[in-house]
């Protein structure tokens, strides 16, 4: 389930320091601010809580003799992420939040006290809301129980079997590859992380299996100053690693 975004100017990009056949880098998304409600939009200062997504991007020039349209993300590996500028703990509003949330897709429903406009998660393309129980995401062992904290272990990953139908790019070359949530208050605090993480994809079954290693990179929940000054023309007006 994709949802409307409420700032034009891009806040953080990322790419790769080299060329890996297709992959352009881990993108987010623009920031989204919600009220207290988690579902009415808003700005920056009447926030409670601040949302971006991850995609990886598959339109780099196409060294491998495929189609970049026919791109097929398998899973994500290898990543590491420092939080910046907060206490490092994401929203998680899915079906496990009593229990203190999880970072697995398929519990990110619209009911009871779920909901997946406000939820932190992962995944290999797929969806959530009425779609989460289709999705067949699944977290590698180094995620642990999956719970809030275990973003920050060593070398975590997360994947899809390969033939489930949810790695396939979209109209934009991007693959989703998970939702990020904190509070307004952090938000406003500046906060941030900090991500290196390697993709694994192929190009349709019999194609092979292709790897871009260390992508890493910067993400925000509050605009670059250049985004605050288009906004305002426009008239729409501790860095801590945790194991």
């Amino acid at each position: 389930m994709k949802k409307a975004v409420i700032f034009t100017a891009t806040a953080a990009v990322v790419a790769s320091s080299a060329a890996f056949a297709d992959v352009a880098g881990v993108f987010q998304s623009d920031i989204r601010y919600y009220e207290g409600d988690g579902n009415t939009i808003t700005d920056l200062d009447g926030a409670a809580y601040a949302v971006i997504d991850l995609y990886v991007d598959f339109s780099a020039t196409n060294t491998e003799g495929f189609n970049n349209e026919n791109s097929f993300l398998l899973n994500m590996f290898g990543g590491n992420m420092t939080a910046n500028n907060w206490d490092g703990t994401f929203n998680q509003a899915d079906l496990a939040s009593a229990l203190g949330g999880t970072w697995q897709p398929n519990l990110s429903l619209a009911a009871g006290t779920a909901n997946p406009l406000i939820d932190s998660f992962v995944t290999i393309g797929g969806g959530v809301g009425d779609q989460a129980p289709l999705n067949q995401t699944a977290l590698d062992p180094a995620f642990g129980d999956g719970t809030n904290d275990t973003i920050y272990n060593e070398n975590i990953g997360w994947y899809a079997a390969p033939t489930a139908n949810q790695g396939f790019v979209d109209i934009n070359l991007q693959a989703w590859v998970g939702q990020f949530c904190v509070t307004g208050d952090a938000a406003r605090a500046g906060a941030n992380f900090d991500l290196t993480i390697s993709v694994g994809y192929n190009y349709g079954e019999g194609t092979g299996a292709f790897f871009a290693n260390d992508l890493s990179g910067n993400y925000t929940f509050v605009p670059a100053p250049g985004a605050f000054a288009l906004l305002g023309l426009s008239g729409l007006c501790v860095r801590r690693r945790r194991a």
